[in-house]
């Protein structure tokens, strides 16, 4: 172990009281063993980091809320960089944005701009870092009324690869910025803080809907031709739980008054009538807050994802019943996130985040406990995957999977190529890398 003379702030090496918390992934599938882990109080402690892993030549990654699918944020016999306790926070109601912190996680980032009657559309797990989720895109219920994350997105401070500050707004190095609006988790160096332009909010509504599994092609049939095309203030989403493991379940977040959202969902009433609906009005964090759900324990998983971009024909639906009906576990489902509204009058390529045109995203996820299980979840999950690529296009960077071999195109597209070319610029000796960061143009991968 070199010396940690350089490295400040709250440094843990390997055999330290609290290095086991602190090495630990949110997916509990990964056990990784870094040699030391920094945690960052300010700006200077990031620069100081990053000069101190080049000095030392010692691999390094970044983490923020530590949610990365599959552990990028973490290296075995490297150095840690971790930006959680950078949490300052200060909203212009005049100017409309907030400079935001990069530790801060997606719940206190709520109840905190609450506080001024603001929000961003954020996510909707209330732990995961705000750094990781808006550099990667940025998908919530808000989403189709304000767009993703990274579009309300105004600059950035970024530590470089010489360790170094920068800011990329869009007068100066916009370029970066247009990386860092859906490809900038880790690649082109650390972000310390977001300016956001935030928007008023106050009272919401929202629904849940919930059906058997029998109503399965019914329902997807429906809500595959609404939910994209209602009205941008409600974002819907479905959830398809495994065969005599829970209901079909429909809910969304709507930007208005309850009496206005049932007459918007009153088709997907009407055209399948669930077994059970709720329809309530709340405060937006009231609702951020019930749908954040409470914070759980370490959980072993594989999830992936896929876009759609033509409604799923009845052999697609076909694939979706037989895998939901041959699980290896009680813990299979599948999520559709809706898009269209905000997310889809954004150009594809006015943004690193390509996916502008898709009618909504699939996430397939497994959950499990015991290591015996997982080699089966992990197969259940990538055959579900592969089975439904005849009828879906790409990846949502933010679901990472290190079992899609063309990842590049999957994740960005026609941007994969510009995004290298703004790699080579601010990035030019790829210190920033992990196994999925964008390459230099002359590398292959």
């Amino acid at each position: 172990m070199p010396s940690l003379m350089g490295l400040t702030g709250r440094v843990i090496v390997e055999g330290e009281s609290g290095y086991e918390e602190a090495r630990l992934d949110f997916n509990a599938r990964f056990s990784k063993y870094p040699k030391a882990i920094v945690y960052c109080m300010n700006e200077q402690d990031v620069v100081n980091a990053v000069r101190w892993a080049r000095k030392h030549e010692m691999p390094f990654r970044v983490r923020g809320g530590g949610h990365s699918y599959e552990a990028f944020s973490l290296v075995d016999g490297g150095l840690v960089i971790d930006i959680s306790m950078l949490q300052h926070l200060h909203i212009d109601k005049e100017a409309g944005t907030a400079y935001v912190g990069a530790g801060f996680r997606v719940l206190p980032l709520y109840e905190a701009l609450w506080k001024q009657g603001r929000t961003i559309p954020s996510g909707t797990c209330g732990t995961t870092g705000v750094s990781g989720l808006t550099l990667g895109g940025g998908f919530g219920y808000l989403s189709r009324h304000f767009g993703m994350t990274c579009d309300n997105l105004l600059a950035i401070d970024m530590v470089d690869w010489r360790g170094r500050m920068i800011r990329a707004n869009e007068k100066e190095h916009s370029d970066l910025l247009w990386a860092c609006r859906g490809a900038g988790d880790g690649s082109f160096g650390v972000v310390t803080a977001f300016t956001f332009r935030v928007n008023p909010i106050g009272d919401v509504a929202h629904y849940s809907m919930a059906w058997d599994f029998s109503d399965l092609h019914k329902v997807v049939r429906f809500w595959q031709e609404w939910a994209p095309h209602v009205d941008d203030r409600l974002t819907p989403t479905l959830l398809l739980p495994a065969k005599n493991h829970g209901d079909i379940r429909s809910r969304g977040v709507f930007v208005g008054l309850e009496k206005e959202l049932r007459q918007l969902i009153r088709p997907l009433q009407q055209a399948v009538p669930p077994k059970t609906i709720s329809i309530r009005s709340a405060s937006w964090i009231t609702v951020a807050r019930m749908f954040a759900g409470t914070a759980t324990s370490r959980t072993k998983f594989k999830n992936s994802s896929a876009y759609v971009y033509e409604p799923l024909s009845n052999e697609a639906l076909s694939i979706f019943t037989h895998h939901l009906s041959e699980t290896p576990g009680t813990g299979n489902l599948v999520l559709f996130d809706a898009y269209g509204g905000a997310i889809g009058r954004i150009p594809p390529d006015a943004t690193a985040f390509v996916h502008r045109r898709a009618l909504f995203m699939i996430q397939y996820l497994s959950y499990w406990e015991h290591d015996r299980d997982e080699a089966a979840n992990i197969r259940w999950i990538e055959q579900f995957r592969t089975s439904m690529l005849p009828f879906t296009r790409g990846a949502y960077r933010n679901y990472c999977d290190l079992l899609i071999p063309d990842w590049q195109t999957a994740y960005f597209g026609e941007n994969i190529d510009r995004l290298k070319t703004v790699k080579k610029k601010y990035d030019p000796e790829n210190v920033f890398q992990f196994e999925q960061s964008i390459p230099l143009p002359e590398q292959k991968s």
